[in-house]
């Protein structure tokens, strides 16, 4: 799953790959439903296991 991706992704990377808009990206990001870091207090980057984990809980 998201094999095609790189290992670490930004904000839009990662809203490409789950197939979502840049309010709800933001929103997951900021209340944790995604789990990411921000690089230098600005740059979200996103694992691309982070999205495994997210997409699969959305599944179940």
């Amino acid at each position: 799953m998201f094999k095609e991706y790189a290992d670490f992704m930004t904000a839009r990377e990662a809203m490409d790959a789950l197939g979502i808009g840049k309010n709800l990206m933001y929103r997951l990001l900021n209340n944790g439903e995604i789990k990411a870091v921000r690089v230098g207090g600005k740059v979200w980057r996103i694992s691309r296991k982070s999205l495994v984990e997210y997409a699969k809980s959305r599944t179940n």
